[in-house]
């Protein structure tokens, strides 16, 4: 049985007014989802993509070369959580091409951190690295470490060059006899030899393939890759000459950021990372059971609950 209370009509109004200024008051208090694009630097030649509300976290795609489409998405499932801030590294992706090359060294692509970091507004802010991300993000970590609240690598990529070149020696063991089958005829393939974007996309995922516990996944990875990619990978070289003789585990000792290393059980990089987290001071290693190298898409849930617990600890 309901009770139903008669009020005179100019209390029905008053009522009324009062329900709907609660309403907005509180709605316009309540954190918002955002979702924009534009540029990070001075310049304006860095593309940027934000969404969500709550803490930042700044994704910091691999390569070199790649873009943050491949992170999408898989990882738009902290969204309600976090404001997700992606970026293309510069001559990445949806970045302008390069135009200089004293612009290119890595000193350039830790700014470029910096530079979306200020664009958003944090004075500090979780980062999350992937694989060749995870040492851009150890890098700005140790130049600016009162910019960061956390660091969360994820399938780091190895902190030396010659942990690096045991990584790749490791990665090509692992390739199966049809896989390489694949690659050589796609290298051979006209579309290949034209340049198209879609064949380099088919031969990173063909590569990428290899180092997933989930192979059939792969066709699920948004790789963007721009129509000038061969201008774009001939500026590359500058970058490629800071990457050929470095040792980062001396500084990893002198982290002392809250710090979680996430990595897929069957990536090869397992050693590496386990000896990453075995340097950096008080870190935190977890293994994201049935994943390879890119845990976010093979097992979203687990990598999704690792991240929460983590930032909320």
């Amino acid at each position: 049985m309901f009770l139903i209370l008669r009020m005179p009509s100019n209390i029905k109004s008053h009522f009324f007014y009062f329900l709907i200024f609660f309403y907005l008051l509180f709605t316009s208090c309540a954190p918002k989802a955002i979702t924009s694009f534009g540029t990070a630097d001075p310049a304006k030649s860095i593309f940027y993509h934000q969404t969500g509300k709550g803490a930042p976290i700044l994704f910091i795609h691999g390569g070199p070369g790649l873009s943050h489409h491949y992170f999408l998405p898989s990882v738009f499932s902290l969204q309600n959580e976090y404001h997700l801030i992606f970026y293309d590294q510069r001559n990445c992706g949806e970045s302008l091409v390069a135009t200089d090359t004293l612009q290119m060294h890595l000193s350039s692509f830790i700014r470029d951190i910096d530079f979306v970091r200020k664009r958003m507004g944090y004075k500090k802010i979780s980062l999350l690295g992937h694989s060749w991300g995870s040492m851009l993000a150890v890098r700005y970590a140790i130049q600016y470490p009162e910019n960061v609240s956390n660091l969360i690598l994820v399938s780091p990529a190895a902190m030396s060059s010659a942990d690096v070149r045991e990584t790749s020696r490791l990665i090509n063991q692992k390739f199966e006899p049809m896989a390489n089958i694949r690659r050589n005829e796609l290298i051979e393939s006209t579309a290949f030899k034209q340049g198209e974007p879609d064949a380099l996309a088919q031969l990173y995922k063909i590569g990428f393939s290899q180092n997933m516990l989930k192979p059939e996944k792969v066709d699920s990875l948004n790789i963007y890759v721009p129509e000038d990619y061969r201008a774009r990978n001939s500026w590359m070289k500058t970058l490629y000459s800071d990457l050929y003789d470095y040792d980062l585990y001396p500084q990893l000792k002198k982290i002392k950021l809250p710090t979680l290393i996430l990595e897929g059980s069957g990536d090869v990089g397992v050693p590496q990372s386990l000896k990453i987290s075995n340097t950096i001071p008080g870190s935190k290693y977890i293994l994201i059971k049935e994943s390879g190298h890119f845990p976010f898409l093979e097992n979203n849930s687990d990598f999704t609950t690792a991240i929460r617990n983590f930032i909320r600890s």
